[in-house]
């Protein structure tokens, strides 16, 4: 287990207890680094309340009212989970802000992606607010940081997507079961390797098929 791996797994064995105690779901623990910082975060969510992340808005997706007009959206995170929530809430007339702590809103996504994104956060009015740091997370808003200063930002619904890990919990047992056996390869892809877009998920589909046909099954 790397250094990460153990941090996480400590961080998850020591709130535990607190995340019961008050009733809220343990979503996931993450230590990353961003720029030259390292993070280390946990991620909880509670039934009934403003926060969410992904998983729970995906949940509900049907719950959330078509006119949001008046309604503050705030999300953190910039990358494509991000955008995903802003793609969702902006057309349904919610004042929408999105929050990056690095300079570029939409870095990493394919250039397709980031101009239509562009367009629609330019025709619905998206507050943009990159080098922007989160600080703490509130009920009901997120303190923020840039350029110094501390800044609130009140929400009706609250979400934070600061990005996905890759999710394997049988790859190494896989591995172990079959490792004396010379006829089978073991191939790691999608999400597993690492969460990423569909454009890397296309590419290791082919590398599947080169692999089966380099064992005679194409």
């Amino acid at each position: 287990m790397g250094k990460r791996e153990s941090y996480e797994a400590k961080t998850t064995e020591l709130i535990q207890p607190v995340v019961e105690a008050n009733g809220v779901e343990l979503f996931d623990v993450d230590y990353v680094k961003e720029g030259s910082d390292w993070y280390l975060r946990v991620y909880i969510d509670k039934e009934g309340g403003k926060v969410a992340s992904i998983l729970t808005m995906i949940n509900h997706v049907n719950d959330y009212p078509t006119d949001l007009t008046g309604k503050k959206v705030v999300v953190i995170g910039g990358g494509a989970v991000g955008l995903d929530v802003v793609e969702f809430f902006a057309p349904r007339g919610a004042d929408v802000s999105i929050v990056e702590m690095m300079p570029i809103i939409g870095n990493g996504i394919d250039p397709v992606s980031k101009v239509d994104m562009g367009t629609l956060m330019k025709k619905y009015g998206v507050h943009q607010m990159p080098n922007t740091a989160l600080k703490e997370v509130r009920p009901d808003n997120f303190l923020v940081e840039a350029d110094g200063e501390l800044k609130e930002l009140p929400f009706d619904y609250g979400f934070v997507c600061l990005g996905m890990k890759a999710e394997n919990p049988v790859l190494q047992q896989v591995k172990n079961a079959f490792e004396d056996d010379q006829n089978i390869e073991i191939v790691n892809i999608g999400d597993s390797v690492r969460a990423r877009r569909i454009i890397e998920g296309t590419e290791e589909g082919r590398n599947i098929l080169n692999t089966l046909e380099k064992r005679g099954y194409l």
